[in-house]
């Protein structure tokens, strides 16, 4: 990778003869590691039902991060449960959308949080398992300020059924009057009664719980 002009250019490196070279990771004894699904277009978070269905979160390149075309929301449902996606096991649930980053899952609903809205789509399980001819209906249940830089959320629900979604930072080195700037806040599953949960959290790409203790751990990528 070379900076010239400010622009990034990658080099692409001689063909190793394997789209993803998984024998050159290295695994402590009795791991291993294999391909689950390929071609999900920019694939970034997961999310995973009671049922075994694993949606997939999208997040577009730096580059293009604002295009028009938007990018989707995938699901899989492994029919056969060999542990491997077959292309006719992964749908697409909804295109177009704003860098759809955080998928969580509660109670049938997929929870999907685009860069400036959280949107939800009930019984998805039920719509996986019709004819799909027409597109899932999604429900905006809350309207987000659009931040491009750190923009892309992340959500989960915590022990008490909240929903927790990272904010991020709208910008690197500035004072931003928006009180939701680099934080982590949380809000009941319709989306009412939003608080800010934590501050000065410059851009959280995953969190998740302590089990015994309840406690949130995160991360913040610096």
């Amino acid at each position: 990778i070379t900076v010239e002009d400010f622009t990034l250019k990658v080099m692409q490196a001689e063909e190793t003869g394997s789209p993803l070279p998984l024998e050159k990771i290295e695994l402590p004894s009795g791991f291993k590691i294999e391909m689950y699904a390929e071609n999900l277009t920019y694939a970034r978070s997961l999310a995973l039902s009671p049922n075994g269905t694993v949606f997939v979160g999208t997040r577009l390149p730096f580059d293009i991060l604002d295009s028009p075309n938007g990018s989707s929301v995938y699901a899989i449902v492994d029919g056969n449960q060999n542990r491997h996606a077959e292309p006719e096991e992964i749908f697409t649930v909804a295109e177009g959308l704003n860098n759809p980053n955080g998928v969580a899952f509660k109670d049938g609903s997929l929870y999907v949080a685009e860069i400036d809205r959280i949107i939800r789509f009930d019984d998805i399980e039920a719509w996986l398992q019709g004819d799909r001819e027409a597109a899932p209906e999604a429900a905006t249940i809350k309207e987000l300020p659009q931040y491009i830089l750190h923009g892309w959320r992340y959500i989960g629900f915590g022990p008490e059924g909240k929903l927790y979604l990272a904010m991020g930072a709208a910008c690197n080195v500035c004072h931003s009057e928006d009180e939701l700037n680099g934080t982590i806040v949380r809000m009941n599953p319709d989306g009412s009664d939003m608080e800010i949960y934590a501050r000065g959290v410059r851009n959280s790409v995953g969190f998740d719980w302590d089990p015994a203790t309840g406690e949130l751990w995160f991360t913040d990528n610096g």
